[in-house]
């Protein structure tokens, strides 16, 4: 039996990837992975994400400095950077800039989520339904501690980059935008809160959503 909480969190990683294809306008076809019928451990899955998870994407038609081929990815930041760098649509917001300086910050809150956030979150998830306290307060803190960092941040910039949206903003928002804590109308966090609603207003995110959801 997989425990709800791992299909969650696949979810959640997921989402990333729906929001980035509509902001970038890029078209794409979906192909399910059937985690509890253990479908990432097929053959043919693990050629394409060896680490047996999702999401994980094929590009048939990659830019022409990639060779010929096709270009299989799979890690969500590693996803999200290569859609932003390499397939962005016509119209599509720069959502991963080209200036080192303003790179260097959306990097390192990409990768605040990917190795803080997203797994501490995970873990509090878990260790919720456990009969564990010692894990639950450890967690619960630990995620409260990281909200704090963020709510700081949105205090003093309009995204956690900086002035502009950008990728790392789309790989917190998936993971937050439910969250009981940050609805709340009296949350502490209220700077994550406002960040939630100006992202979750981008018709490209909303048209995300709706088609995550009816997967």
């Amino acid at each position: 039996m997989i425990d709800k909480n791992i299909y969650r969190i696949h979810y959640l990683h997921c989402k990333k990837i729906y929001v980035a294809l509509e902001e970038l306008n890029i078209p794409y076809d979906l192909h399910l992975v059937n985690i509890g019928k253990d479908e990432q451990f097929t053959p043919e899955f693990l050629k394409i994400s060896p680490n047996n998870k999702i999401p994980a994407i094929v590009d048939q038609n990659p830019p022409p400095e990639f060779g010929e081929g096709h270009l299989s990815i799979f890690e969500s930041a590693a996803i999200l950077q290569y859609l932003a760098d390499y397939k962005k649509g016509k119209g599509a917001p720069d959502l991963y800039p080209k200036n080192p300086r303003e790179r260097v910050k959306v990097n390192e809150w990409l990768y605040w989520q990917i190795a803080g956030l997203g797994p501490m979150m995970g873990q509090l998830n878990h260790f919720s339904s456990k009969n564990i306290d010692y894990a639950k307060e450890r967690y619960s803190k630990e995620v409260d501690r990281l909200f704090g960092v963020m709510n700081k941040r949105l205090g003093e910039y309009e995204y956690l980059a900086g002035d502009n949206y950008t990728i790392a903003d789309i790989a917190s928002y998936t993971w937050l935008l439910n969250d009981n804590k940050l609805k709340a109308t009296d949350t502490p966090y209220q700077n994550i809160k406002a960040w939630i609603e100006r992202i979750s207003a981008r018709p490209a995110v909303k048209k995300a959503i709706e088609a995550a959801k009816a997967k």
